[in-house]
């Protein structure tokens, strides 16, 4: 499954963090990424940090992926194996959960199977309470449970089997050194407990919904587990999670994930509501009929009221006698409440179904996702607990996630039931602030024929392309340079491979190199390649899935691997380099990096002497712009009427660069990392976005990178600078380039003010 960009990025940024942190350590690493200060307060040392994003983007697809990311990078002395432990906020979503991840035609287990060469076991926690040592010590065992089953109380210790004595897990605990942090009975002996295994294993814990684990006694149940690595995924962090990624509504938009906005239309009676809510299914059905290519039956969640004593509520009952006498056939209607499930077995997305009308009162709250769910009726008052905001998110994912041409199948529509309209969008903006959206995703339906674009603003009226690398008339790239006359098996195959040993003889896995610092590996449980997969072929054929180069034929690859480890074998043995494969695969793509880089370097070179480097405008800056967050204030020459958020220094820059005082300035725009069209692409592989575009009255066009004091001297500075002059002197005179720091500001406008 292609991940969508924003996606990608999530994993970039949390790839880049974990290898800051073994550089850096951790609050470094996590204020390097994040310019924000790291919260340690509740895990100490062990790394915990939280990924935000809002209901509707795969959050469940990321964490998989990033399983990988955290296992091979932070985590990589457990040679992936030991214990995940996947923390649900109920029961509902723990079966959502546990049916995806043992379904190996599930794109989440495909992902999963992949990345651990198909060594992945799943488990319950009640399954878990029979693991099996063998399954731990020879696979990565993903623990899937509520947070319930692990929450710890002593008054109700008991009630819990995972901390109970179990015979059956005996075999973990022969033979351990029996370290302190493992849970003892009154007599002092350590409990056979499935909580004592997952001690042991000290597991990365993966927390859906982290929100949810609000109170000192989740995080402290949490750090009773003695885990490695915390990560929590959520549409709404508290406020002292440490926020790794903010992924925004806008991107999920962009990225034609959801059903936004959402169109709110409000009746005092309830019965109003239900009809105007009929009516609209009604005529997104006949619409629907016209979209070629993609099947779509609109159906619409009713929310009713739960039974009360005094009989003053809207029942499930009433609502469906109300769809009976409206003509509506019973077979398009079915019930989903903690009593009755009529959709159990049921494939929503089947052309032969005939559900249209689902009626619940809070049973979709969590974990239910249909994309054709496009209505929300809720007869609910909105005042009690049981309220539309609970439901919010089930009517926001958009089907086959593909914009549609027909703008009224890209939103949702609540009808709710109402005293004022004022009351009814309350409410709903908390449904959508707790599923990660915001008041701007919301229009009344009496502005539903407007245009509207979430936080869009219009351009100006020119049409701004910066010129770009251009090779030959096409973009340039990192393959170009690379070609198809590179083969890395011709190229040097000898590098330095440091093994560090501790008093005991075993090998340490993290090192310590050019000064570097490291984060010791909590190494609990004694993991080991067995004798059996002790082969050159084994470890080569391994290199070769980890280190994933697809500018590479694989035989070329396979060929350079089987070289450099024949050289490693000189001086060190298969045994050494099996176990310590992690450390050996990071200094290996470290290495083939470097050649990479080397070779395009000098095929750049050789390619801007005969002139066959150039610059050419390609793709154009976008009319209208989603906006994360915009800043509040008003720029006069900015391309766009809104600018999205930027730190201090930044901001105050372009508040000078906007001023009178640059007259020469016809407008400028931010140019947004991964998501505009401009990019200077060098002889490394990543692209490099410069912050800021000027295009002067003259029709100059001035990039700005802006850096802060802290980073001006670092390598990837002298890069930006050495590629930024080499597109600016292949401009004829029409492209400039200026990395700015709060050192050289006034030096810098005085430049632009001549241009």
């Amino acid at each position: 499954m292609e991940l969508k960009k924003y996606q990608k990025n999530t994993l970039e940024t949390l790839e880049q963090f974990l290898k800051e942190l073994r550089k850096a350590g951790l609050k470094y690493a996590f204020m390097g990424i994040t310019e924000k200060p790291y919260h340690a307060e509740a895990f100490g040392e062990v790394p915990f940090v939280c990924i935000k994003i809002p209901t509707g983007g795969g959050k469940t697809l990321v964490g998989c992926h990033a399983i990988e990311k955290i296992m091979t990078g932070a985590l990589h002395h457990k040679l992936d194996r030991g214990i995940v432990l996947w923390f649900t906020p109920s029961e509902a979503i723990k079966t959502q959960t546990l049916k995806k991840f043992k379904d190996r035609k599930d794109w989440h287990r495909r992902v999963l199977d992949e990345a651990f060469d198909n060594s992945v076991k799943v488990f319950s926690n009640e399954e878990a309470l029979s693991i099996r040592k063998e399954d731990v010590n020879d696979n990565l065992c993903i623990v899937i449970s509520s947070l319930e089953a692990f929450r710890k109380e002593k008054s109700l210790q008991n009630k819990y089997k995972v901390y109970q004595e179990n015979g059956t897990l005996l075999t973990h605990f022969e033979n351990i050194d029996e370290p302190d942090y493992l849970e003892r009975d009154s007599e002092g002996s350590v409990i056979n407990s499935l909580a004592n295994v997952v001690r042991l294993s000290n597991p990365l814990i993966v927390i859906d919904e982290g929100h949810k684990t609000t109170t000192k006694l989740s995080i402290d149940f949490l750090k009773d587990l003695n885990p490695s690595f915390i990560v929590e995924y959520t549409a709404t962090p508290r406020s002292e999670s440490n926020i790794l990624v903010e992924i925004h509504a806008s991107e999920l938009k962009d990225e034609q994930m959801v059903k936004i906005p959402i169109v709110l239309e409000s009746s005092a009676q309830w019965q109003n509501s239900v009809t105007r809510g009929i009516e609209k299914r009604i005529e997104l059905e006949k619409d629907a009929k016209k979209i070629k290519g993609e099947y779509i039956r609109p159906i619409a969640l009713l929310q009713a009221q739960p039974k009360s004593k005094d009989g003053h509520t809207v029942t499930v009952e009433h609502i469906k006698d109300f769809l009976l006498e409206r003509k509506i056939s019973a077979d398009e209607i079915a019930i989903k409440t903690s009593e009755k499930n009529e959709l159990e077995g049921v494939d929503l997305f089947s052309k032969s179904c005939k559900i249209r009308y689902i009626i619940t009162v809070n049973a979709l709250a969590e974990g239910w996702d249909c994309s054709f769910a496009y209505i929300l009726v809720s007869v609910a008052n909105l005042g009690s607990k049981i309220a539309v905001e609970q439901i919010i998110g089930r009517i926001i994912r958009l089907p086959y996630a593909k914009r549609k041409a027909n703008e009224d199948f890209n939103r949702s529509y609540v009808f709710a039931s109402a005293r004022d309209f004022n009351e009814a969008a309350g409410q709903i903006i908390s449904g959508l602030e707790s599923n990660g959206y915001s008041k701007s995703d919301l229009i009344s339906a009496d502005k539903k024929d407007a245009t509207y674009e979430l936080e869009a603003k219009k351009a100006v009226s020119d049409v701004l392309k910066v010129p770009m690398m251009a090779l030959e008339g096409d973009q340039l790239s990192f393959e170009d340079l690379i070609g198809n006359d590179f083969e890395l098996a011709n190229q040097d195959h000898k590098f330095e491979f440091q093994i560090h040993y501790d008093n005991d003889g075993r090998a340490i896995i993290d090192i310590q190199k050019d000064n570097e610092w490291m984060r010791g590996a909590q190494m609990y449980l004694k993991l080991r390649y067995s004798d059996k997969n002790y082969t050159k072929s084994e470890l080569v054929q391994w290199l070769d899935k980890k280190l994933r180069f697809p500018l590479l034929e694989k035989s070329d690859k396979v060929s350079f691997l089987d070289k450099a480890i024949e050289y490693q074998l000189k001086t060190r043995t298969l045994s050494e380099l099996s176990v310590n494969r992690y450390v050996l695969a990071d200094r290996m793509s470290e290495f083939i990096n470097g050649v990479l880089e080397k070779y395009a370097k000098e095929k750049f070179d050789t390619l801007l002497q005969k002139k066959k480097i150039s610059t050419k405008p390609f793709e154009a800056f976008p009319n209208t712009i989603s906006l994360k967050q915009a800043v509040p204030q008003e720029f006069n020459r900015n391309y766009y009427e809104k600018i999205d958020k930027l730190n201090g220094e930044e901001l105050s820059f372009v508040q000078r660069l906007d001023l009178d005082t640059l007259p020469n300035i016809k407008y400028w725009v931010r140019s947004r990392e991964k998501v505009d069209p401009f990019y200077i692409q060098g002889w490394k592989r990543g692209k490099f976005y410069p912050d800021f575009i000027a295009v002067t009255k003259k029709g100059q066009i001035i990039a700005l990178e802006w850096k802060g004091a802290d980073r001006i001297s670092n390598e990837d500075t002298a890069y930006k600078i050495e590629i930024g002059e080499v597109w600016s002197k292949l401009g004829g005179g029409k492209l400039h380039f200026f990395l700015v720091h709060t050192g050289n500001v006034e030096e810098t406008l005085r430049a632009v003010k001549e241009l």
